[in-house]
């Protein structure tokens, strides 16, 4: 079985030959399904809600309540962000139920997920302690800290990456290994595997790479 994200096609642009992957070309797909989603929930929106706006009120509660629990009322301007990280992380993980790889067992899709929360990270510290208590943050609480303050900082998104990475690919290396050995048998048997690797594990590792970047977020700000 092929770990590794496939290219769909190549095109070239100057003097190079820029290869797509799979993965690239799901991420793309999944992103226009959810705003043309996003735009159809979102239409004609009533005083008094229909079912379709009622789910929509309802995820939003959700990921209101979602950050105001983890992060704090002071950090509702981030509820887009962790929102969309949410939907889209879910979309992703679930793409495996329709019989399409899921785009989060490719490396490089989630050491890009990790490096956007890495650099929200140091964004908000930055922001609430200033560029000095920042900086300072490297080096409490003492300076000879400073080796270990780095080295916790920036395993932060190597945490996050590998930790969604490898519990994506190896339900993938599971489903690829069940359906070459089964054959024909496949087509019903693998059902409840599914339901596990493809969904309930899919959603599992959402919300824990959720929860951490809202924790993280959180922590950031704290270092006086």
């Amino acid at each position: 079985m092929d770990i590794g994200s496939k290219t769909a096609f190549s095109f070239n642009f100057l003097k190079y030959t820029i290869n797509v992957t799979e993965s690239v070309v799901v991420q793309w797909c999944v992103m226009v399904l959810i705003v043309v989603l996003a735009l159809v929930a979102t239409r004609k929106l009533k005083k008094v809600p229909d079912k379709k706006q009622s789910i929509v009120e309802l995820l939003v509660e959700t990921v209101n309540g979602l950050v105001k629990a983890n992060m704090g009322s002071k950090y509702k301007s981030y509820v887009p962000f962790i929102g969309t990280l949410l939907i889209y992380l879910s979309v992703l993980n679930l793409t495996g139920l329709i019989g399409v790889e899921t785009a989060t067992k490719d490396f490089n899709v989630t050491a890009a997920f990790a490096l956007v929360t890495f650099f929200l990270i140091q964004y908000n510290g930055i922001k609430k302690t200033g560029l000095g208590g920042y900086f300072k943050s490297y080096v409490k609480p003492f300076w000879p800290m400073l080796p270990m303050n780095l080295i916790e900082k920036f395993t932060v998104p190597i945490s996050l990456c590998l930790r969604l990475f490898i519990n994506m690919l190896v339900g993938a290396i599971v489903m690829g290994l069940v359906y070459q050995g089964m054959g024909h048998l496949a087509f019903i048997i693998p059902v409840p595997l599914h339901f596990y690797f493809d969904m309930f594990d899919g959603i599992i590792q959402m919300f824990v790479f959720v929860m951490l970047t809202m924790v993280y977020v959180k922590m950031s700000a704290s270092e006086e």
